[in-house]
């Protein structure tokens, strides 16, 4: 199943050309698409079962879903000897260039 983009005929009458209106349909899709990949955390529950504040990105300093104890095998993006990268590394990259 694919990612549904829902666009209205104001924006389709508002947008002067196809060339534009498919360009502005595409980042519709990427921001939705992007959306889809970041997974969602629930703070306050992960607090209050662990007593631990999350670890934050070395590159881009965001918080990352995992706390100090959650085992590197359980990890997306950390950097054995360096820490924890991101957890979406493509967005993270993308953001620092």
């Amino acid at each position: 199943m694919g990612i549904k983009i829902k666009i209205t005929e104001q924006e389709i009458l508002e947008t002067p050309n196809d060339g534009q209106l498919g360009s502005y349909i595409r980042q519709k899709y990427i921001k939705k698409s992007n959306e889809k990949k970041e997974p969602k955390i629930d703070w306050l529950s992960l607090s209050q079962t662990t007593n631990e504040e999350p670890e934050t990105c070395l590159i881009c300093g965001k918080l990352s879903p995992y706390v100090r104890s959650t085992h590197i095998d359980l990890r997306v993006g950390f950097v054995e000897g360096a820490g924890q990268g991101c957890f979406v590394p493509e967005k993270c990259l993308k953001n620092n260039e």
